[in-house]
């Protein structure tokens, strides 16, 4: 009996000595919740960057990751990694391969810090307009650019940690506790990191952020939309966007022509210092145009553009829209007349404002005047003359007309009416010749002779 007591009092401690670590770490992690949560999470600090220049995004499986955005900071973490790597790999005669090791993790770990960097700044202030508090998040991001220094230290303790072994091992004595004391260090710069980044991302320190966060939103933005509108309205928006696009476009050209030059990680890494310059370049023109590379939010944007982000990209804007109507139609809702201030013209007029006069034409323009006619523009002058007559003498229906009412005037006024139907006559004999010899002759205007030498005077000579 007293035996199976041992062994459950055994089994019972044992159990308790293997939940010790998972207490500890729960009872450490409801301590730092206790002294303030964080309310601004702290930016990604992912130390592996592609080696284009661009931005955009690729598709892994089913859904899609972001590459996010080369720049300055971001090509140079490239740099320095693979400098790290180069550096690890060598071997100094006399000396252990620890140093060269420790040497490159040191300067390979910088790369874990820039890449920190930038996202704190990209994923900050450079989404200002996007986010309600960039600054609380660059602030908050601090905390992991701290925490990746560790790394660098971490690589030190491990170089002189090496100086005391082998032929200089006499030198252990002093470089054993240094490189303990620097291991030390960098543990407590990893945890004094993650303390400070929680910290800096609680409610009492986003209370301070907040407000300068709201003050420099209006005023970033405004900035961009002012410089726009600057390009759009006098036409230069696009031509100067698209010289930046040519650039930019060489700059990252050559860019891939240095990297493509040499198989060594160091030369391809200067390419793409080269083509994340002429990637900048491109989105500067987002500042005079809405339309094309970084037109989304231009000064941001530029930003981002600058310092890179392993997780944040450039937003580019919407393409020009080919409604000439377009710049006074933004120009008006800016005035407060809605967004769409020609709508209504465009559905009064049937959604074209041509629309309803092609209609009424017949879709042209002198249709209605053309049907009107039958399709010839005496025709309805011809048919009111009798629709006789020909093309010789299109005016002998009119005479016919004339010489009727002459002889029934003559038969039946008897005399009363003799001046004036001689009058007529001559009248009617007078157009008839004319007619007949504008047929003949060729000369419309012989007929007109011979009707003024009949009725006015012979000049005296």
């Amino acid at each position: 009996m007293s035996t199976q007591r041992f062994f459950s009092l055994h089994a019972t401690c044992a159990t308790v000595s293997s939940l010790r670590t998972p207490l500890i770490a729960v009872a450490v992690a409801a301590l730092l919740a206790a002294c303030g949560g964080s309310s601004v999470s702290a930016p990604p600090t992912t130390s592996s960057t592609g080696s284009g220049s661009g931005s955009g995004s690729t598709s892994t499986g089913g859904g899609t990751t972001k590459t996010g955005t080369t720049g300055l900071a971001t090509a140079a973490a490239q740099t320095t990694n693979d400098l790290g790597t180069a550096i690890a790999s060598q071997t100094i005669p006399g000396l252990s391969p620890q140093v060269t090791q420790g040497l490159g993790n040191a300067v390979s770990s910088t790369s874990g810090t820039l890449n920190a960097l930038a996202n704190a700044v990209s994923s900050g202030v450079g989404q200002t307009g996007t986010t309600a508090n960039p600054v609380g998040t660059t602030v908050a991001g601090l905390g992991s650019v701290v925490s990746s220094t560790s790394g660098v230290v971490q690589g030190l303790s491990t170089a002189v940690g090496g100086l005391g072994s082998g032929n200089l091992a006499p030198l252990s004595p002093l470089t054993t506790p240094l490189a303990s004391t620097l291991s030390t260090a960098a543990s407590a710069l990893n945890a004094g990191g993650a303390t400070l980044g929680n910290s800096l991302g609680s409610v009492p320190v986003q209370q301070i952020t907040q407000p300068i966060s709201t003050a420099i939103t209006p005023i970033v933005t405004t900035a961009g939309l002012v410089t726009q509108a600057v390009g759009t309205q006098t036409g230069l928006g696009a031509p100067l966007g698209g010289v930046l696009a040519q650039v930019g476009g060489a700059l990252s050209s050559a860019g891939s022509q240095v990297g493509g030059a040499t198989k060594n990680p160091l030369g391809a890494d200067l390419g793409t210092l080269v083509g994340s310059l002429g990637n900048t370049v491109t989105n500067a023109g987002g500042l005079v145009n809405p339309n094309g590379p970084n037109g989304a939010m231009p000064i941001p944007g530029l930003i981002t553009s600058l310092v890179g982000s392993t997780s944040v990209n450039v937003a580019n804007g919407p393409p020009a829209s080919s409604n000439p109507l377009g710049p006074l139609q933004s120009s008006l809702a800016s005035l407060g007349l809605g967004s769409n201030p020609l709508g209504s013209l465009s559905t009064l007029l049937g959604g074209t404002p041509l629309a309803g006069l092609t209609s009424a034409l017949n879709g042209t323009p002198l249709g209605s005047l053309t049907s009107g006619l039958n399709g010839s523009p005496l025709s309805s002058l011809t048919s009111a003359l009798g629709g006789s007559g020909s093309a010789s003498n299109p005016l002998s229906t009119l005479t016919g007309a004339l010489s009727g009412v002459t002889s029934g005037a003559s038969g039946g006024g008897g005399q009363a009416l003799a001046p004036v139907t001689a009058l007529v006559g001559q009248l009617t004999g007078t157009l008839s010749s004319a007619a007949g010899s504008t047929s003949a002759s060729g000369s419309p205007a012989s007929g007109l002779t011979t009707l003024l030498g009949g009725v006015l005077p012979a000049s005296h000579k």
